[in-house]
């Protein structure tokens, strides 16, 4: 929910007239005190109301700038509720889409158990009615927009629930458009060569998402396109639930179109911009407040600290995980050649292939990849991170095995004779086969200075000294 306009100076720019900020003060006001203090995505009305209160916003005449003055809170004032942050975060998205020329976006998403969240609420209680809403968003984005076009590419990998059935049920009940639905066993039986290489199974069991996302990723980059080949086709992916309002693609195609970045992507933390919301009853936090609520603060910051030295094409990004990231579709197929995973981390591994195949093509640092921060609704109850009765230590041995995880990924994508290697070669050494009890006496010898931001200037004498 932040990017600079075309100009540089700032955000989408706008005149606003003299009379339209004090009404529409007294009309934020009103949508404070009447909007729901968390954010249900089981409510359809309220998933369409964003787009309603985005409309109005951009029919203010106010800059999208001086809205989020009004809106983004400040350090006494909390920020305005996740259904009109995500208005502001749709309302600027629409602006930015408006600067970019004509072209194309796909976006991917995999839809492996989402039998429940496909329904409507009336459906199942956990229903998002996620391919109607999806569709929505993605209608408003791009309406008006001459020369704009998106669609929509769901990639079932062996859901036993029949997810792919249930979904071409809801599009033909809901007669939705520009969706293709693909099933990633059709890549088993085909015997394609790169899923085979990858040890993709008949049922798709060795496929945790990643092999959905990649299967769509190049189909949709390979897809003969229905519009003229002389315009740009960008290729995105997301998560399949509504966590993240696809009316926010407006910063993707931004970022690559005329921030010229390699690739663009967004953000749920770490950044200005960022908000992080856990239904049912607590409302949006706001960085830096949502870093330090984070139960594993600490294990993130140490996690950074390493991953920014050990590889340095991660320089500025904070949220690697983010299932919110777009590619120009020629880039698709170079970039996910080297990617090996189909597990649940092929994002960062995708995220690293990309970065190197730009950083071969002498792209700057700060062109890799364009990050927008966004409003993302959170749910830690399936969280894998967590402590448990059974093994309290559970997160210090996650986090210590991502350091060691963290050498390999260094010793694969940095030329080892290079001077970033050279650099980082005592931190490697540090990291290479950490013991979780040694993490875990760094992490909580260090976590005794309260709140810590990512880039705090930490020495590697202090992590051992920490360590030790």
């Amino acid at each position: 929910m932040g990017a600079k306009c075309a100009c540089g100076k700032g955000n989408p720019c706008m005149s606003t007239p003299s009379e339209a900020v004090p009404a529409l003060k007294m009309r934020l006001e009103e949508m404070k005190t009447n909007l729901p203090v968390s954010r249900d995505l089981t409510d359809n009305e309220e998933t369409a109301l964003v787009l309603t209160l985005a409309s109005e916003l951009m029919a203010s005449g106010v800059d999208i700038g001086e809205i989020k003055k009004m809106t983004y809170g400040s350090g006494s004032e909390d920020p305005a509720p996740p259904v009109l942050l995500s208005a502001v975060g749709a309302a600027e998205s629409k602006f930015l889409l408006r600067l970019c020329p004509p072209h194309h976006l796909a976006c991917v998403f995999a839809m492996y158990g989402e039998q429940n969240r496909l329904r409507t609420k009336a459906g199942h209680e956990n229903g998002q009615d996620l391919l109607t809403n999806k569709v929505k968003q993605l209608e408003w984005l791009f309406a008006g927009e001459e020369g704009k076009t998106w669609d929509i590419v769901a990639v079932d990998d062996g859901c036993p629930n029949n997810s792919k059935t249930l979904a071409m049920q809801i599009i033909e009940k809901n007669s939705l458009k520009n969706i293709t639905v693909l099933d990633l066993r059709n890549a088993w039986v085909e015997k394609d060569p790169f899923f085979m290489q990858r040890g993709l199974d008949e049922a798709c069991k060795k496929s945790r998402k990643g092999g959905a996302i990649l299967y769509g990723l190049l189909h949709a980059a390979a897809t003969r396109p229905f519009r003229p080949t002389a315009r740009p086709k960008l290729v995105m992916y997301t998560d399949s639930d509504l966590s993240t309002d696809m009316a926010l693609c407006g910063l993707l195609s931004y970022g690559i179109l005329c921030r010229r970045c390699g690739m663009s992507m967004g953000a749920r933390y770490g950044s200005e911009g960022t908000f992080l919301v856990k239904p049912p009853d607590q409302g949006a936090a706001p960085h830096p407040r949502s870093h330090y609520e984070q139960p594993n603060m600490m294990k993130i910051v140490l996690r950074h600290y390493a991953r920014v030295r050990l590889l340095p094409m991660l320089d500025g990004i904070y949220d690697t995980q983010c299932a919110f990231k777009c590619f120009r579709a020629e880039d698709v197929k170079a970039i996910t050649n080297d990617v090996q995973s189909m597990g649940a981390d092929f994002d960062m591994e995708l995220l690293l292939c990309a970065l190197l195949h730009f950083r071969k093509q002498g792209i700057a640092q700060d062109k890799l990849c364009s990050a927008g921060g966004t409003l993302f609704t959170e749910d830690f109850a399936e969280s894998n991170f967590m402590a448990s009765s059974e093994d309290p230590d559970k997160p210090y041995k996650t986090y210590a095995n991502m350091m060691d995880a963290l050498v390999t990924m260094h010793e694969r994508f940095i030329d080892q004779d290079s001077i970033e290697a050279t650099k980082a070669k005592d931190l490697a050494a540090f990291c290479r086969n950490m013991s979780w009890q040694t993490y875990k006496k760094m992490h909580d010898k260090l976590n005794k200075r309260g709140p810590t931001l990512f880039d705090h200037p930490f020495t590697l004498d202090e992590l051992k000294a920490a360590a030790a």
